[in-house]
Order: structure tokens, then C-alpha cells, then sequence
């Protein structure tokens, strides 16, 4: 691929994005493995020694000169990339101007870790750097010389809070330079969607992009079949903004911030655009499925698998079920219909928990994004799980959605012309990114030694046990003066440490998906002396946790984790939340062998048996604990990779089976 063609022009149109050729399985292998030859061959991954070596060759004449000298630097470099393209030594000239601009306009200089981070990252890579060493400065590096070389550029992170956030910390940087940014988050009409997608640099989140770019390919107009529903709602949208264009100038070039999280956790189900429809279903259908699942008797006429989340009804049940439909609606005589709505009651009754997996808010379900802890009021379960859940609920049952438009994580990325990223915790997942993505990582070392304490991790027979040690451990840490943040898996289970504190008199702030509102307060409170502060996933990534007065030289923060997540990367990820740029801090877990993710890992009677190897006082012993822990997690990661290799193939199948508007998006 050459420099210049990743920009929207003559050879590429209007709206550039990497053409997916026709092929079979074999030949896409083949493809795929040819195109990551090719492209390590024309990476420039250098060294870090070199290439900031090549960046301070410009740092004495930059520093020596006045505002309107590096005004005309740049200039003169903008007006060189857009006639040579990302070429290398403009490139490095481009670092070093940046560099001087964000000390001039930030009070921040690039160090030698992060120059290299961003020459990583221009070049198509992933660089992993430790958590705390500035990533969200590192990604300026790229953007903005992407951007003065007239290249449209997204910054893509995990959440609308991150993404705001950023736009505004990093706002003067650009401004300097001369270059326009937006940050494009939910709640955007369209009108101001398509506003902000011309902005030189668009800070937004993978959901609210990916969503933009199917409404794009609705309106392109390409595809045959009935796409009247979503053509009228594109023109009366494009008639609202007066541009009668599409929302994005194309897929050029993306850098993905926490891009383990984007291209990996969030990447096991396809994104869907849907529509409302009629619900075929009466309200009061559900409530009668609600009722004859609640008649039911576990383990004798239904049995459950919590690891699959499937429910089988036994012969017994469904002769039972046979017997108490007489008075009900007709539907309720279909065996086969009422079998499946009774199997989906009892669901929504037994996997489905308020304050977990959802919340009602204003009457109405809002899922809560497992991998980030936040609400999602836009979203829906499909095939009728929402209502019933609502109905469960007592919420005002909604219409039902029927899919119109879809597309994977891994379809879409891979259709950039140029996608680098960053991260704290890639390796781990290294090989599924170069086999889905083509994404090589690379390791940066860290500006300063960590000093970071892990002080182990601890299961405990029961909650009760680790409610005693968790109250122990946040009185001695507050009683220093050292600030402590306690990482939940859920609404349900941080509201409940939220209680624990409260019966001890122990003043704290809870931040999960009901406070989202108020979390840039909470967060720039949680590194005061003595502040206490109980999160879920939204403070597992992308947050700076500022030290307060005396913290420092009291120990810096202290993370206190009750779960144990999914992942190692989320754990790595909220332990990182301490000990940053060099700030001491430490980390540890306290859990209890009644966490969900060991019960999903392991039988009760393995859990039972382990149970005998502490008390009331004592964890479990030392030895099996991490292999223990490790194994669960190894196994989770392990099913979620399948789906999603599941899933790509689906995605190939589906384009080749089904008719949606002559493509499958």
C-alpha cells in the first residue's frame, strides 16, 4: 500500500475503505496470509533508540524558535505531506513539531517511549504500553501527522466518556496546529454526526462509528431488494442536516485506544441496525409465559445450564405445561411456540438479574454492557427476550426489532486502509489480532520503572469472610491516607460493597452504571487522601486517577479488586489504575470461592472440597490459588475465541446464502 493512498481523492473517491475481494475459505487464508507478508515487509518499525534519536535531531531549532516560526514549520510540513504522503523523513519531521506544539500548547513534551509508541502505531501497528504511560498523549503523534497530511483520522476508545474527554484534554494540541477535532458520542443527531465526522481528527467509540458506517451503506444506494424503510429514514435525516451526503469520508485510517478491548472483548456479536416492528405477541402473552414458568419445579420439570445459559423443559414439564394452558389464547395450543416461550420465561427469570445483566431506569430495560460496566439504553435483546424481561419487570412491554442491516467487529476494521492501536494488555491476544486483523504487536518499554506493589491475591470460604478482610483492609489503607478504589463486577455487586461500608460508617462514592453522569466528579475526587471509591468496569480503563495532596509520599493508591474477571487483561487493567508514570501504589484481590466466575469454571464439588482448605479467618492456602484462578479465566477466554472465530465464518456464510439488499450489511 502506498503513502498516498489511504487519502479520500482521485485514485480512491470520496469515501476510501479496503475492498473485500469474493473468495472461499481456502483462498482468503491464502489472501490473508500474502497481505501480512506484504505489509510487515513495508512496515517501518525502527527502533525506539532511533527513532527518537532522528526526532531530537530538530528539538534545538524548534525550542529556539518563536510562535510564528513554528507556525511557518508547519505550514511548510503540511504542505510537503500533502504532496509526498507519510513518507519517513516527514514523518519524523512531523513528530518533532508535534512534540514542540504539545509543550507549547499542553505543558506536556513527548517522552522517547511514547515517540516510538506513535511511530508504532503510524505504521500499522500495536503498541503496547504499561497502563500509565500516557497513551492518550502517545496517540497524537499519529493522528496529526496523518491529519496534516490530509488524511481523515478517527481516535477510537472504549466509551462516549473517554472519547469526550479526550477530545477536550487534547483540544489546545490540535488547535496549535492548525487542525479542526470532534468527539462524536451517543445522543448526536445526525445532523450534528455528520458535522463532526468532517473535523480533521474524530474522537468517538467503536459502536457509534461502526453504526454510522452501516447507515452510510444503507444510503450508498449499491444494493438491490427492498431497502425502502431505511432509505426513507437516510433521506429524511440528510433532508434535516441539509447535506444530503453520508455521515463518514470513509475508512482511512483508525487508531484504536484500548484496542484489546474494542477489536477483541466486544468483537463476539455482530453489530445490527434494526427497525421497530408489530410484535406478533400480545403483552399479556408474556405474562403467561411468566406465570406457567414460575409453576414449574427446577431439576423435576425444567433444567438449567448456567454455563450455556439454556434452559431444557423434561417430559413431565411439558406435559404439565399441556395440562395448564386450557383457558389461554390459541397460540398457547402450539407445542412447539409455547414450549419456546416458556423456555424463554424461565430464562429471563434465572440468567437475566437487575442490576447485573440490566437495569430499569424510567420504566424501561437498559442493558448493561458487561465489559464496561455502563449502561447501553439503545440496545435490545432480540427474538422476544427484551420484552419478556420487561414484562418480568412490570416495565411498558416495547415493539419487537427486526434486523436490518449487520456487520461484524472483524469485517469492519479490516476494512480501514490503515489501523494501528494501543494498549496496556495486547500480548496476551497478539495471535488473534495478527490472524483476524494483521496486527503486529510490539512492546514499549515503560519511561520510568514500575513501583508498583502486588500484594497477591486471596479466596475466602465465603462473602462473609471476605466482607471481614475487605473492611479490615480499607480501614488500615484510609487510616494512612491512602486512597483506595475497590473494583465490582456489577450494578448489584458494587451497590452491595457500597452497603457493607455504610454499616461500618466507612464514607465512600460508588460509580457504576446509575452514577455515570456524575463519574468525572467521582473520578477526579478518587485519589484523595482517605477517598474510598467503588466502581465496576467504567473505572477499569482509560482512567487517570490524579494523587491527591500527601498520597504520594503515603503510599499513592490503593486497588482492592472483589471479583474475579472474565479476563487477566481486565484485572491487569484495573490494577493499573494505580502506580502510574512512576507514583508509587499497589494492588491486590480479595475473593471468596462464591464468585460467579469460579462457579462457572468449576462443579460444586470441586469448590466444596476446596472449601475444607480454609476457615471463616484463613484463605485458601497460596499454592493453587493463581492456577486456580487462571484456569477459570483460560477457559472463558478460550469459549469466547471460539465465538468469535464462529462468528467470522458466519459472517462469510452469510454473504454467500443470504439476499439482505444484495450484500449482508
Amino acid at each position: 500500500m502506498s503513502d498516498l493512498s489511504i487519502r479520500p481523492g482521485m485514485s480512491l473517491g470520496s469515501y476510501p475503505q479496503r475492498i473485500e475481494p469474493e473468495l472461499n475459505e481456502l483462498e482468503r487464508s491464502l489472501a490473508g496470509w500474502l497481505d501480512r507478508i506484504g505489509t510487515r515487509l513495508t512496515r517501518r518499525r525502527g527502533s525506539q533508540r532511533d527513532i527518537a534519536r532522528r526526532v531530537k535531531h530538530y528539538d534545538e531549532v524548534l525550542q529556539q524558535s518563536s510562535d510564528e516560526g513554528l507556525d511557518a514549520v508547519l505550514r511548510e510540513l503540511r504542505y510537503q505531506l500533502h504532496r509526498q504522503g507519510l513518507v519517513e523523513p516527514l514523518m519524523i519531521e512531523a513528530f518533532a513539531a508535534i512534540r514542540e506544539a504539545a509543550a507549547r500548547s499542553l505543558g506536556k513534551r513527548h517522552f522517547d517511549t511514547q515517540l516510538y509508541g506513535g511511530w508504532l502505531m503510524l505504521n500499522g501497528m500495536l503498541a503496547e504500553m504499561m497502563t500509565g504511560e500516557g497513551k492518550t498523549l502517545t496517540t497524537t503523534l499519529p493522528a496529526c501527522t496523518a491529519a496534516l497530511a490530509g488524511i481523515p483520522v478517527h481516535v477510537i476508545t472504549a466509551n462516549d466518556y473517554l472519547a469526550a474527554r479526550d477530545r477536550d484534554i487534547l483540544l489546545p494540541l490540535y488547535r496549535r496546529l492548525g487542525l479542526s477535532a470532534s468527539a462524536v458520542v451517543e445522543g448526536m443527531s445526525p445532523a450534528e454526526c455528520a458535522e463532526a465526522y468532517r473535523a480533521d481528527i474524530v474522537h468517538t467509540t467503536n459502536k457509534q462509528l461502526a453504526f454510522d458506517y452501516l447507515r452510510d451503506r444503507i444510503a450508498m444506494g449499491e444494493d438491490t431488494g427492498d431497502l425502502s424503510f431505511q432509505y426513507r429514514e437516510i433521506r429524511r435525516r440528510q433532508e434535516q442536516a441539509k447535506e444530503g451526503g453520508l455521515l463518514l469520508r470513509g475508512l482511512c485510517f483508525a487508531i484504536v485506544d484500548e484496542a484489546d478491548s474494542v477489536l477483541i472483548d466486544e468483537a463476539n456479536t455482530p453489530l445490527i441496525i434494526t427497525r421497530s416492528v408489530p410484535g406478533e405477541d400480545a403483552p399479556e402473552t408474556y405474562s403467561d409465559a411468566l406465570y406457567l414458568a414460575g409453576s414449574l419445579e427446577a431439576d423435576v420439570e425444567y433444567r438449567l445450564d448456567s454455563r450455556a445459559r439454556r434452559v431444557d423443559l423434561t417430559p413431565v414439564g411439558e406435559e404439565k405445561l399441556a395440562e395448564q394452558v386450557d383457558g389461554l389464547a390459541s397460540l398457547w395450543r402450539n407445542e412447539r411456540k409455547r414450549n419456546a416461550l416458556v423456555k424463554q420465561a424461565l430464562a429471563a427469570i434465572h440468567f437475566y438479574r437487575r442490576d447485573r445483566e440490566y437495569m430499569v431506569v424510567d420504566d424501561k430495560v437498559q442493558i448493561i454492557d458487561a465489559s464496561t460496566g455502563r449502561a447501553m439504553p439503545d440496545r435490545a435483546w432480540e427474538q422476544g427476550l427484551h420484552q419478556m424481561i420487561e414484562a418480568k419487570e412490570g416495565c411498558l412491554i416495547s415493539e419487537q426489532r427486526e434486523p436490518q442491516a449487520r456487520i461484524s467487529y472483524q469485517r469492519f476494521f479490516s476494512r480501514y486502509l490503515r489501523l494501528g492501536g494501543t494498549s496496556g494488555t495486547v500480548q496476551e491476544v497478539s495471535a488473534e489480532l495478527h490472524r483476524v486483523y494483521g496486527l503486529e504487536v510490539a512492546r514499549v518499554a515503560t519511561h520510568k520503572p514500575s513501583r508498583r506493589k502486588f500484594l497477591g491475591e486471596r479466596v475466602y470460604r465465603d462473602p462473609g469472610a471476605q466482607q471481614r478482610e475487605l473492611l479490615a483492609r480499607v480501614e488500615q489503607m484510609t487510616r494512612a491516607g491512602r486512597p483506595v478504589l475497590i473494583g465490582t463486577h456489577s450494578v448489584e455487586q458494587s451497590e452491595q460493597v457500597g452497603a457493607w461500608l455504610g454499616e461500618a460508617g466507612i464514607e465512600h462514592r460508588v460509580l457504576n452504571a446509575k452514577q455515570d453522569r456524575e463519574e468525572a466528579e467521582i473520578i477526579a475526587r478518587a485519589g484523595d487522601p482517605g477517598a474510598v471509591t467503588v466502581a465496576t468496569n467504567m473505572a477499569g480503563r482509560g482512567t487517570d486517577i490524579a494523587l491527591g495532596d500527601g498520597v504520594e509520599a503515603a503510599g499513592g493508591l490503593h486497588v482492592l479488586s472483589l471479583c474475579l474477571n472474565d479476563s487477566y487483561r481486565v484485572d491487569r487493567q484495573l490494577y493499573g489504575r494505580s502506580a502510574r508514570q512512576g507514583d508509587p501504589g499497589s494492588a491486590e484481590a480479595i475473593l471468596s470461592l462464591a464468585d460467579e466466575a469460579l462457579g462457572a469454571a468449576y462443579p460444586p464439588a470441586i469448590l466444596g472440597v476446596l472449601g475444607r482448605f480454609c476457615s471463616n479467618t484463613r484463605p485458601l492456602p497460596r499454592w493453587p490459588v493463581r492456577g486456580l484462578l487462571r484456569f477459570a479465566q483460560w477457559r472463558y477466554e478460550r469459549r469466547q475465541a471460539r465465538i468469535r472465530k464462529q462468528l467470522t465464518k458466519q459472517d462469510a456464510r452469510m454473504r454467500r446464502t443470504l439476499a439482505f439488499a444484495g450484500r449482508f450489511e
